[in-house]
């Protein structure tokens, strides 16, 4: 893709913003040592680059230490401006009246005094993917307009074209050449998203996302005049609200107000909303002074269905956008499941079969990975996602949607008359209608349950008729004994 914006460049030092660097280790023979109108040919080596903090070095051109600045894939074209001879002194004097610009079409256009120079272009090189270099073998005596003909991928904005001469004045450093005849430039670019990140976090049935994105510092004169951050949800993902903090290069918090630095999407109710981040220009001053601090984007939603919450963010800046692919993307994306629930049943005394028991209620807490079983009570350090289900008529508990993953079931009451689940059971979500059995037996269906019953029936016409043969017995002694009493007196 080609930049449409036309930028004016004045070149006093014959290079515009392009930061340029002329080797010095190579100044050992051959056109090194030669100076202007001695002919022969040089090369020019392009590194491109991200834009990185600070300066890499000196804007001499000299090779330097690039450290790990990150490579640009672009397309670079060299072209030779017709008018101009090195061979001949005024000419370069006539170098610093030299403005270029990029037309409408994104090509190059140099001019002297307003009057258009023709320029004759060579072939599109592309830098490596490795390292973001390539090299031009060009005639010496020669000067060239340099620019991006195709933009790096999210660049912000395409990278000023340069003009550079074949030899190139040296470093002044003792012992170098005075001509450089292989001279090294640094065109570098901002990118719309570098090094912006999503997370997403997930805890039954709600999830958020945590988009940042770096504030990094734009080429030389250039201002935000844009920051756009927009999220379009999957329809199973209901917005519930959103937060905006900024903070600067320290990490410390910069404030920032609603409607008047920034404006965010408001949620609509309903699955699917496309939440935007837009910066007002009092935000926008905000992110110029703070440069190389984060911007932090916080969704929260709610998950109505199954789905995966893999997504992408789309970041733009001063008009350029991170093409699909490119954004930030939720790192290891989890799906959720609709339908998980419990089965609830009773075991009654003397029956063959279990029957569905309403009444109970359940907590449930998330587990780990690899659980196996669940502890007795639940783990402190987990996070409730189902509170106080309770199981209906046809024992089920109402539908959740939970990611995928394991939990631990308690049960926080059982219906009178049975007996409750003893510690936790683990529920594995792995699909929809996920759900897990809890078995309630009823009080008295085991041995022991209750006290033993009083037995009646034919024992106990058995000891009644003992009983009252005893009391015959007891009253015949006791007649007996009077009646010999009374004969004795």
């Amino acid at each position: 893709m080609r930049k449409n914006t036309s930028r004016r460049l004045a070149l006093p030092a014959l290079l515009g913003a392009a930061a340029i660097a002329i080797g010095s280790s190579a100044f050992l023979s051959g056109p090194a040592f030669a100076a202007p109108g001695e002919g022969g040919e040089g090369t020019l080596t392009i590194h491109k680059l991200e834009q990185p903090d600070g300066p890499l070095g000196p804007n001499d051109g000299s090779e330097i230490e690039v450290g790990t600045a990150k490579p640009l894939v672009a397309g670079f074209t060299a072209c030779t401006i017709d008018d101009i001879d090195l061979t001949i002194a005024a000419d370069w004097e006539r170098l610093r009246d030299i403005v270029l610009t990029l037309d409408g079409a994104g090509e190059p256009v140099a001019t002297e005094d307003g009057t258009p120079l023709a320029l004759t272009c060579g072939t599109e090189q592309m830098t490596a993917e490795a390292d973001g270099t390539t090299q031009f073998t060009l005639p010496a005596d020669k000067a060239y307009v340099v620019y991006e003909s195709t933009v790096a991928a999210n660049a912000i904005p395409a990278a000023a074209p340069s003009l550079i001469t074949i030899p190139f004045p040296g470093n002044g450093e003792p012992g170098q050449p005075a001509w450089n005849y292989e001279p090294h430039i640094y065109p570098k670019n901002t990118l719309a998203g570098g090094g912006a990140t999503k997370d997403g976090e997930i805890i039954g049935d709600q999830v958020s996302f945590d988009i940042m994105v770096p504030i990094p510092p734009l080429g030389a004169g250039e201002t935000y005049q844009e920051l756009r951050i927009n999220d379009q949800l999957e329809s199973f993902l209901q917005y519930t609200a959103g937060t905006v903090t900024l903070e600067d290069a320290d990490g410390n918090p910069v404030t920032l107000t609603a409607g008047t630095d920034y404006t965010l999407t408001a949620p609509s109710g309903s699955g699917g909303d496309e939440v935007v981040l837009n910066f007002l220009p009092s935000g926008l001053a905000k992110l110029d002074a703070n440069t190389g601090g984060k911007l932090h984007l916080r969704i929260d939603a709610t998950a109505t269905g199954s789905g995966s919450t893999a997504n992408e963010a789309q970041i733009t800046i001063n008009g350029t956008s991170t093409d699909p692919g490119t954004g930030p993307s939720v790192v290891d994306p989890e799906e959720f499941f609709t339908g998980a629930h419990i089965v609830k049943e009773a075991k009654n005394k003397g029956a063959s079969t279990n029957v569905p028991l309403a009444g109970a209620t359940f907590d449930v807490y998330t587990a780990a990975a690899g659980a196996t079983d669940c502890p007795a009570t639940p783990d402190p350090t987990a996070a409730k996602v189902v509170d106080g289900a309770e199981s209906a008529a046809d024992g089920n508990t109402p539908n959740q949607v939970l990611a995928a993953g394991k939990y631990c079931v308690y049960e926080t009451s059982a219906p009178a008359g049975y007996k409750p689940l003893q510690g936790g059971m683990l529920l594995d979500v792995t699909g929809e209608n996920a759900s897990v059995t809890v078995v309630n037996t009823q009080v008295g269906a085991d041995e022991g349950d209750l006290p033993e019953l009083p037995i009646t029936g034919a024992l106990g016409n058995v000891m009644l008729v003992a009983g009252g043969a005893a009391l015959l017995l007891i009253a015949g002694t006791l007649v007996a004994a009077r009646r010999r009493q009374q004969q004795r007196q």
